[in-house]
Protein backbone atom coordinates (compact mmCIF):
# COMPACT_ATOMS: atom_id res chain seq x y z
CA UNK A 1 0.00 0.00 0.00
CA UNK A 2 1.56 2.92 -1.15
CA UNK A 3 -0.82 5.85 0.54
CA UNK A 4 -1.35 6.18 4.08
CA UNK A 5 -4.44 5.81 4.41
CA UNK A 6 -5.19 3.53 7.51
CA UNK A 7 -5.96 -0.54 6.55
CA UNK A 8 -9.15 -2.55 8.32
CA UNK A 9 -8.37 -5.34 7.82
CA UNK A 10 -11.40 -7.99 7.34
CA UNK A 11 -10.91 -10.85 6.35
CA UNK A 12 -8.65 -12.96 8.97
CA UNK A 13 -10.74 -16.29 8.57
CA UNK A 14 -9.00 -16.67 5.07
CA UNK A 15 -5.68 -15.14 6.30
CA UNK A 16 -4.14 -12.80 9.05
CA UNK A 17 -0.69 -11.07 9.12
CA UNK A 18 1.69 -13.41 11.77
CA UNK A 19 1.91 -11.99 15.30
CA UNK A 20 5.58 -10.85 15.80
CA UNK A 21 6.09 -12.71 18.95
CA UNK A 22 5.05 -15.91 16.66
CA UNK A 23 7.43 -15.43 14.33
CA UNK A 24 9.98 -15.16 16.42
CA UNK A 25 8.80 -18.59 18.16
CA UNK A 26 8.48 -20.06 14.40
CA UNK A 27 12.26 -18.80 13.22
CA UNK A 28 14.46 -21.33 14.94
CA UNK A 29 12.80 -24.10 13.53
CA UNK A 30 12.17 -22.38 9.87
CA UNK A 31 16.11 -21.80 9.71
CA UNK A 32 17.17 -25.16 10.47
CA UNK A 33 15.99 -26.83 13.73
CA UNK A 34 13.40 -28.58 11.68
CA UNK A 35 12.57 -32.12 11.28
CA UNK A 36 9.77 -34.89 11.05
CA UNK A 37 8.49 -35.04 14.67
CA UNK A 38 7.45 -38.70 14.12
CA UNK A 39 11.19 -39.57 12.91
CA UNK A 40 13.52 -41.01 15.08
CA UNK A 41 16.88 -39.28 14.26
CA UNK A 42 18.12 -36.71 16.22
CA UNK A 43 16.38 -33.69 14.63
CA UNK A 44 13.02 -35.42 14.51
CA UNK A 45 13.63 -36.37 18.33
CA UNK A 46 14.01 -32.39 18.60
CA UNK A 47 11.33 -31.25 16.85
CA UNK A 48 8.77 -33.61 18.94
CA UNK A 49 10.35 -32.36 21.76
CA UNK A 50 9.27 -28.93 20.52
CA UNK A 51 5.90 -29.89 19.63
CA UNK A 52 5.03 -31.22 22.99
CA UNK A 53 6.06 -28.23 24.44
CA UNK A 54 4.05 -25.91 22.22
CA UNK A 55 1.05 -28.70 22.84
CA UNK A 56 1.51 -27.97 26.84
CA UNK A 57 1.76 -23.77 26.92
CA UNK A 58 -1.20 -23.70 24.99
CA UNK A 59 -3.22 -26.40 27.07
CA UNK A 60 -2.40 -24.43 29.95
CA UNK A 61 -3.34 -21.22 28.45
CA UNK A 62 -6.87 -22.39 27.86
CA UNK A 63 -7.22 -24.85 31.01
CA UNK A 64 -7.14 -28.11 28.60
CA UNK A 65 -5.12 -31.41 29.11
CA UNK A 66 -1.93 -31.70 26.27
CA UNK A 67 -3.58 -34.77 25.17
CA UNK A 68 -6.66 -32.50 23.84
CA UNK A 69 -4.49 -29.96 21.74
CA UNK A 70 -4.24 -30.94 17.93
CA UNK A 71 -2.33 -28.89 15.61
CA UNK A 72 -3.44 -29.29 12.01
CA UNK A 73 -1.90 -28.10 8.70
CA UNK A 74 -4.75 -25.56 7.40
CA UNK A 75 -8.50 -24.36 7.55
CA UNK A 76 -9.92 -27.59 5.68
CA UNK A 77 -8.22 -30.05 8.16
CA UNK A 78 -9.55 -27.83 11.75
CA UNK A 79 -12.75 -28.28 10.42
CA UNK A 80 -13.01 -31.42 9.63
CA UNK A 81 -11.22 -32.50 12.66
CA UNK A 82 -13.75 -30.62 14.90
CA UNK A 83 -16.83 -31.99 12.68
CA UNK A 84 -15.50 -35.87 13.56
CA UNK A 85 -14.91 -34.94 17.14
CA UNK A 86 -18.30 -33.50 17.69
CA UNK A 87 -19.65 -36.61 15.89
CA UNK A 88 -17.62 -38.53 18.39
CA UNK A 89 -18.80 -37.26 21.25
CA UNK A 90 -22.52 -37.86 20.14
CA UNK A 91 -23.17 -40.65 18.01
CA UNK A 92 -26.45 -40.85 16.30
CA UNK A 93 -26.66 -37.23 15.54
Amino acid sequence: MTDHTPVIYLDHNATTPLHRRAREAMTPFLEGQFGNPSAGYSLGSRAAAALEQARAETAALIGAHPAEILFTSGGTESNNAAIRSALAVQPGK
